[in-house]
């Protein structure tokens, strides 16, 4: 409409070249699109009459074109808002938010935010020491409480991240480094040298990290609370032992897959760690009913249990029936079986003994719970929430 009225108005097109004045692509820019200002340049030349009316109205829409405001950026938000949307990111995020501009960059290194430096899900193919030196630098040593290097894309970390962590992180409380190839025990005893407040350390099928790795731990995280050693073929009953006397404050241990433990081990644990409160036995192939007999009846406030078992017939409903006798107070219980055997009936009595109970897991290799089963567990147990039928099986 503006071009039409244009091309009909010579006060327009004068006052359009008193205004351009040299500058053609400032005037471009600022008033019309490329397209109508060739069509401009090409009317220079005519020399028809129009009305002053019709150069007003061009100008009119010009002005109401300057004046449109264009929509706010983010960059107008407050930090404390910043701050709260960033606190919902992961870490691979708030890396890509730092280099938007100044203001994101700031609030992205607030120190809240780099409490937790969780690298289990990041979407990088292949993580290296590198990164995580540059992640631990970016904020002060007093703030990271909470490292995770056990996703699939951390498979190259190696000691020189741990060097690094233990030099910066002396305030660390939970380290996850599962199923890494390139970790020694090393690593971990420097960790343990400069972190003394480590309370959750998870270091499960690390097959480079040894005994004198872990003992190292023992002797000095006094604080130790959470402990994950499963797929650590090394675990031994004397491990138990070093373990249940060193770490008094212990309330969940991981053994899964320890296959040289045995009752007199796990005896010993119960004997010292009074506090304990969850325990990982599945494929722990040498304890018998008469071991774990002693242990469930040492440990009566027991709230969770994962047991899988490999026998069948009468030992698999014995150990069960053990489970229902001695743990009244069970929220968690995660029980496997390589072949289907006839224990309804004792897991019936086991949701009517554990009235709180909140989840119960029961996995067969090949078949699944049945529905009349399911809805007679629910009824026995009013707060079970959630029951886990499905067909994975951990070996």
């Amino acid at each position: 409409m503006c071009l039409e009225i244009w091309k009909r108005t010579s006060a327009a097109r004068e006052e359009t070249r008193k205004n351009f004045n040299g500058r053609w692509a400032l005037y471009c820019h600022n008033t019309v699109a490329r397209g109508t200002f060739r069509v401009i340049l090409r009317y220079f030349r005519t020399n028809s009459r129009e009305s002053k009316e019709a150069c007003s109205r061009f100008w009119l829409q010009i002005k109401l074109q300057k004046q449109r405001k264009t929509p706010k950026d983010v960059s107008h938000l407050p930090d404390a808002l910043l701050l709260k949307i960033f606190s919902h990111c992961a870490i691979d995020d708030l890396m890509r938010m730092s280099r938007v501009c100044l203001q994101w960059r700031r609030v992205s290194l607030d120190p809240s935010l780099w409490q937790r430096i969780d690298l289990s899900s990041c979407r990088y193919a292949r993580l290296r020491d590198r990164t995580v030196i540059c992640l631990v630098s970016r904020v002060t040593s007093s703030t990271i409480t909470h490292i995770d290097l056990s996703g699939p894309g951390c498979s190259r970390i190696t000691n020189v991240s741990l060097f690094h962590i233990a030099r910066q992180c002396h305030k660390l409380r939970k380290l996850y480094i599962c199923n890494r190839n390139r970790i020694t025990s090393t690593g971990i005893e420097m960790i343990a040298r400069y972190c003394p407040y480590m309370e959750v350390l998870g270091m499960s099928k690390c097959p480079m990290v040894l005994y004198r790795g872990l003992g190292f731990v023992l002797r000095r995280s006094k604080l130790l609370r959470e402990l994950d050693v499963s797929g650590c073929l090394w675990v031994t009953d004397a491990v138990l032992v070093e373990i249940g006397q060193l770490c008094r404050c212990l309330i969940y241990l991981n053994i899964e897959g320890c296959k040289k433990v045995t009752d007199a081990g796990l005896i010993a644990l119960a004997n010292s760690c009074v506090n304990l409160k969850h325990i990982n036995l599945r494929n722990t192939k040498r304890i018998t009913n008469g071991g774990m007999e002693q242990f469930l009846t040492k440990l009566p406030d027991l709230e969770g249990l994962e047991i899988g078992l490999v026998r069948k017939g009468r030992g698999t409903a014995a150990m069960l029936s053990l489970v229902a006798t001695h743990c009244k107070n069970l929220t968690f219980f995660d029980y496997q079986e390589c072949f289907p055997t006839p224990v309804e009936d004792v897991l019936c009595q086991i949701a009517e003994q554990c009235q709180g109970l909140r989840y119960m897991g029961v996995r067969y290799q090949y078949q699944t719970l049945s529905n009349n089963l399911v809805l007679s567990l629910t009824k026995l147990c009013p707060s079970l929430v959630k029951i886990d039928a499905s067909l994975r099986f951990y070996i």
